[in-house]
């Protein structure tokens, strides 16, 4: 009797551990990863990536959310949110190694803003539930923190470019009276 039991343990075990492995696996496909490493040295090409494989997280949890037949669908919503937070990590990660190379990302921050918006009112759609409401709270999360980030680097980055300007400028100035001065 205690060897059927190992046994079964054994067997369950064996069953849990995919599932777990699973979680920790990249939420993007062999050729998003492709594309994003094609656009390593493209800032604004790069994030963009990033905000649409978001926003299709985003879209399928809200066709999820309202479709009253879907299967599974507390583990699935529990698996996009993960996905979700996973993938805004690594957008907020990109947005600070760009934001110290200087990269004019204006345009780019001014969409993850408008799209972090749009996001918060869908992953605050879903009823509570007790299999994804962590995980959902955890996106909700980055996705806060993006957005804060987001709007504190289009403050910097218009004033880095502003002084930037104005020093540039002031050299121009400064060749054009040691021209005149010849």
């Amino acid at each position: 009797m205690k060897r059927t039991q190992v046994i079964t343990a054994v067997c369950l075990l064996l069953a849990v551990i995919p599932a777990f492995a699973q979680s920790g696996k990249d939420p993007l496909t062999d050729k998003q990863i492709e594309d994003v490493r094609e656009a390593g040295d493209q800032p604004v090409v790069r994030l963009r990536l990033f905000i649409g494989y978001i926003d299709d997280r985003a879209k399928e949890i809200h066709k999820i959310d309202s479709d009253p037949i879907a299967q599974n669908k507390a583990l699935r919503l529990h698996n996009l949110f993960q996905e979700f937070t996973q993938l805004c990590d690594q957008l907020q990660d990109n947005m600070d190694a760009f934001d110290q190379q200087h990269a004019d990302l204006r345009k780019a921050l001014k969409e993850v803003v408008d799209k972090t918006t749009e996001w918060g009112a869908i992953l605050n759609e879903p009823k509570p539930n007790t299999e994804y409401d962590f995980v959902r709270k955890t996106a909700i999360d980055s996705n806060q923190s993006a957005h804060e980030g987001a709007t504190q680097m289009i403050g910097d980055e218009t004033k880095y470019i502003e002084e930037q300007k104005k020093e540039q400028k002031a050299q121009e100035k400064e060749r054009e009276k040691e021209e005149q001065t010849r």
